[in-house]
């Protein structure tokens, strides 16, 4: 398309300097040599031109157009790609977050069963003790009993003989 353009400007600009030579000749009708002429060196010019200008330029227009494009695709190709990589990454690390969070947990679990073990122990061990204290202590008032027992006796006999002013 931008050939074509090209073209059809330069043919317009050789077609006006041919209609200025017209005007200046006075003659507008009468086709001569020189403009024939004018055409054979105008088609020579565009051949010529086209395989030493307009060719090359032009493939070297598309080569850079491709070339961009080239190198937009593979900018979002690499975009794409690390976009990618970044999900995965948030994916793992959500992931490890979750692992660390159980793991947190299970931990945690496991301190408290193991709290609630080393307290329900102390609270068997200081029953068991509370127990000993009491049977200890029972049997010492029990001892302590029979040991006064004899001397209970002796002062109620004491008292009873007072009271009585007789001795029993």
């Amino acid at each position: 398309m931008k050939k074509i353009k090209l073209i059809i400007f330069l043919v317009s600009i050789v077609f006006q300097i041919t209609y200025t030579d017209a005007i200046a000749a006075e003659d507008i009708l009468k086709i001569d040599k020189i403009v024939i002429f004018q055409i054979v060196i105008f088609v020579a010019a565009i051949f010529i031109l086209n395989s030493i200008l307009f060719k090359p330029l032009f493939q070297l227009v598309d080569k850079r157009e491709q070339l961009t494009t080239g190198a937009i695709k593979e900018a979002n190709e690499l975009r794409k790609r690390i976009d990618q990589i970044i999900d995965e990454y948030n994916a793992k690390l959500d992931e490890a977050r979750s692992e660390a969070s159980e793991e947190r947990n299970k931990i945690r679990n496991d301190a408290n069963k193991a709290a609630d073990e080393i307290i329900k122990k102390a609270r068997d061990q200081a029953q068991k003790l509370l127990n000993e204290a009491k049977n200890k202590l029972e049997s010492e008032k029990l001892e302590k009993e029979r040991s006064i027992e004899p001397e209970i006796k002796s002062l109620g006999r004491n008292v009873a003989s007072r009271i009585l002013e007789k001795e029993l």
